[in-house]
């Protein structure tokens, strides 16, 4: 049994690094996604006893989802939460995550602290999964809007097959180069309106061979 800490400088005073915690639409720009994966949906309130779910897909489009419920919320402090998940590759374990924020010179030092672990192979899959969540919080909180998919997904009617995230691929990477957001606007109005056109059997040839295009890398 064994437990993980990692933990991450964010040059933004606490009050700032706690408002993407409390904000369910920044909340959902960083949270929840292991890296190479994607949020759908979600549910649930930051406040103690409330139950919560993440909707999630994988890089092939498979559903997975975590679970769990908010412990403990101290505004500005300190959250704990219990988690499992639903699918996916990081366990069927339930782990208790306990996330403080420490005001530092120049900012806010977060830790993270979960566990118990079984084994070292879901421990150093969790890592991953929050170096790679509080990297994207550090954006946010920061007021940088990060390419977000369950925004997509919305507005392309729960377009997600490997078309779906080809796609947002394409618009994650426009607005990462900063490209002018009017040229973004006509491409994503484009590819949201006939991405829901094409006849489902079209959707699912043209997703494969993009699929195979992609193993053979």
């Amino acid at each position: 049994m064994s437990e993980l800490t990692v933990a991450l400088f964010v040059a933004q005073p606490v009050e700032r690094v706690f408002a993407a915690f409390a904000d369910p639409l920044q909340v959902r720009r960083w949270y929840g996604a292991p890296p190479g994966a994607h949020r759908t949906g979600g549910s649930g309130e930051v406040a103690p006893g409330e139950p919560f779910r993440v909707n999630l897909i994988d890089a092939q489009g498979a559903a997975f989802a975590q679970t769990g419920s908010i412990l403990a919320v101290e505004p500005g402090e300190r959250l704990e939460l219990e988690m499992a998940w639903e699918g996916g590759h990081l366990g069927r374990e339930t782990t208790r995550a306990s996330i403080t924020l420490h005001p530092v010179e120049g900012g806010t030092r977060l830790e993270v602290l979960q566990g118990p672990f079984a084994s070292r192979e879901a421990l150093e899959a969790h890592r991953a999964y929050w170096e790679c969540a509080l990297g994207r919080l550090a954006r946010v909180s920061s007021g940088e809007a990060v390419p977000c998919f369950e925004e997509f997904w919305e507005e392309s009617r729960g377009f997600a097959g490997p078309l779906g995230v080809a796609a947002y691929t394409v618009l994650a990477g426009l607005r990462e180069s900063g490209a002018a957001p009017d040229l973004v606007s006509r491409i994503e109005e484009t590819l949201y309106t006939h991405l829901a056109r094409l006849p489902s059997e079209t959707a699912e040839v043209l997703g494969a061979v993009l699929r195979a295009r992609l193993n053979e890398r």
